[in-house]
């Protein structure tokens, strides 16, 4: 895991001091605490110059090209993993965040093909996997990953991202030079970025359900863009940019192959356990969050049965609110490993998430990744670079409330009765009746387009200012999937949950060196998940059907059959009616560019009072909180 930073000019007189590379690499240094590396392309002969401190950079003091790295040393610890990497003849030059699973395997592909290798690191496996097969190489890798790769044979800068985005790229584009880097903030360092607000960006995140914030490739800053996951852009020296990408889930329509149940409930493990097992590939010791929940303890029994050499991390926030304890302690027993309960401390809310925009550099998505930032830096203190987590089961196998109403309507549009779910739904969740006849009216709008995805959940649009209704608000996505829960766990998927939680996850722990990886986001799981027909997902009431079964013996029955769902999260609602509260006040009396600005402040009042009796308007007073106080830190 490492943090990479880029620059490509286009005029020659437009050139990157060794200065300003050296700073903006260095200002992600949390990225990559144990090495740093910098070169500089000083004039059209392709005359390279390396250097890894500023003591070294005596030779030369601009560069049309400029390349920087911090690394985070999890695979073959030696220098001889030190990036920029280049091939031999230093005409193809590497710039990796990230881990390619499956570097073995390819390794001893390339052997096969005669490729000589100076070290056991994956980021040479990536280098010559470019090398053999050019940008086909994307769609080898099983991994996480934010690439820059300069090709002087023709002066293009390649950029790739992942399949689901979990490592960041962003970049800026003008007519004169491209910049890019795995945080903004380091692009914002080069003089020539103006600093502004993406004003459509901010209407999203203050007037709409977080949800919809990481539902495309824009930032908060206006001109900074994330290159699309799934995708690699090709920069060329003439300015012009093509996109392509290499991946698209829908091609899994294609690939149904009938199996019987036994047989895919038997694949579905060897494919989970395969996961796990390449993400335990490491030089470095590894752990695991575990909840008491599905998810993360099939996360924690897998791998522990493959090596039981690793810790786990529970969070406890308190009990009656956030305590699964007793199911943490069923999978401890279970498995044997180490583990270590971490309690955090919530009272500092408005200094830590100031600390927190230091390395998000955009406003959080949810108070969840507040709790997760404290826990992180907990984990810190353990020494353990490599975490893993469960996050994504519930978007390939429907973990969530509303994935049963998606199913009841599946069943009624097939013809099929689906009192029977209902009757179980209702006893095993103790859910309100009304849910469900409301639920229904909801989806059978959204069939016939009078619906969009955003008008389910909670909006503000009447608390920003009129001069902010004008930017277009997201609602409208798209989904190759027809049935209705299929196409639900798609958006959530590409659109909604997934994108916002990996964004604040890899800035949580990349603030504290920790790499995270998540094997239920192997893009072969989704694939054979997308592949399967609802009674998979969602049977006799319960949700993850197919994972409950995929874990029978391997964890315990006690964790395995749950009923209950308990989300991570913290009383935010209570916090800002008590200890918060005054704080709180203070922003909403201020004179801030929020406030007058961008929010209609009388309104913002009147939900605050709303508050505070009893209403709860926690989500709007987060990302409200959040906009203030990032504007604060970047803008004033």
């Amino acid at each position: 895991m490492c943090g990479i930073v880029g620059f490509c000019s286009y005029r020659s007189d437009k050139l990157i001091s060794k200065d300003m590379l050296y700073t903006m690499t260095n200002s992600m240094s949390h990225r990559g605490p144990d090495d740093s590396g910098c070169v500089l392309l000083e004039k059209e002969n392709n005359i390279f110059y390396p250097f890894k401190n500023m003591a070294d950079a005596t030779k030369i003091d601009s560069g049309i090209v400029g390349l920087g790295h911090r690394r985070l040393s999890i695979i073959d610890l030696s220098n001889r993993g030190h990036q920029p990497m280049s091939d031999e003849l230093n005409l193809v030059w590497l710039i990796y965040n990230g881990e390619v699973y499956n570097y073995i395997e390819l390794r001893e592909e390339l052997k096969d093909k005669g490729y000589k290798f100076n070290s056991t690191t994956d980021s040479e496996v990536v280098l010559k996997s470019y090398l053999e097969w050019g940008a086909d190489c994307f769609r080898r890798f099983n991994g996480m990953w934010a690439i820059g790769i300069y090709d002087m044979r023709t002066g293009n800068i390649i950029l790739s991202r992942d399949r689901f985005g979990k490592k960041p790229l962003y970049y800026f584009k003008n007519s004169d030079f491209l910049l890019f880097a795995s945080e903004i903030k380091a692009i914002l360092m080069h003089p020539a970025v103006s600093k502004a607000m993406n004003m459509k960006k901010v209407a999203d995140y203050a007037g709409r359900h977080y949800r919809y914030v990481d539902c495309d490739n824009e930032s908060f800053f206006k001109d900074i863009f994330q290159v699309p996951k799934s995708t690699y852009m090709i920069f060329q020296k003439t300015g012009d940019i093509s996109v392509h990408k290499y991946w698209d889930l829908k091609e899994v329509l294609l690939l149904r192959v009938a199996m019987s149940e036994g047989e895919t409930v038997e694949q579905f493990r060897w494919l989970l356990k395969d996961a796990v097992k390449i993400r335990l590939r490491s030089d470095v010791p590894v752990g695991c969050m575990l909840s008491g929940g599905l998810d993360s303890g099939s996360i924690t029994c897998v791998a522990a049965s493959q090596n039981n050499d690793f810790i786990t991390f529970s969070g406890i926030t308190g009990e009656g609110y956030y305590d699964e304890s007793e199911y943490i302690k069923e999978v401890i027993k279970h498995t044997g490993v180490k583990s270590r309960f971490i309690y955090p401390d919530a009272s500092a809310l408005f200094p830590t998430l100031k600390e927190m925009l230091n390395f998000h550099d955009e406003p959080v998505c949810t108070v969840t990744w507040y709790l997760n930032y404290i826990i992180t830096r907990q984990i810190s203190q353990y020494h353990v670079p490599v975490v893993l987590t469960g996050h994504g089961g519930d978007e390939l196998l429907a973990g969530y409330w509303d994935h049963y109403h998606y199913n009841f309507s599946d069943m009624r549009m097939n013809g099929e009765d689906d009192s029977g779910e209902f009757n179980l739904w209702l006893h095993n969740h103790n859910r309100p009746v009304n849910e469900y006849d409301r639920e229904r009216e909801y989806i059978e709008k959204l069939r016939n387009n009078s619906n969009m995805e955003v008008d389910k959940y909670s909006q503000y649009l009447s608390a920003l200012s009129p001069g902010m209704l004008q930017y277009p608000i997201s609602s409208i996505f798209y989904s190759p999937f027809k049935g209705d829960l299929v196409r639900r766990l798609y958006l959530e998927l590409f659109y909604e949950t997934v994108p916002p939680s990996l964004r604040a996850e890899d800035r949580n722990m990349m603030a504290f060196s920790i790499e995270n990886r998540l094997p239920f986001l192997d893009y072969r799981l989704a694939e054979f998940s997308f592949k399967l027909d609802n009674k998979y997902k969602i049977r006799d009431g319960l949700g993850k059907w197919l994972l409950r079964e995929a874990m029978k013996r391997i964890m315990p029955d006690k964790v395995r059959l749950r009923k209950d769902k308990t989300g991570f999260n913290a009383p935010f609602d209570e916090w800002i009616r008590n200890e918060n509260k005054k704080q709180l006040e203070d922003v909403i009396s201020s004179k801030s560019f929020m406030n007058t600005e961008v929010y209609s402040i009388n309104r913002v009042k009147d939900l605050f009072d709303e508050h505070m009796n009893g209403r709860n308007h926690y989500m709007f007073f987060w990302q409200y909180i959040n906009l203030n106080l990032w504007y604060e830190q970047y803008f004033k």
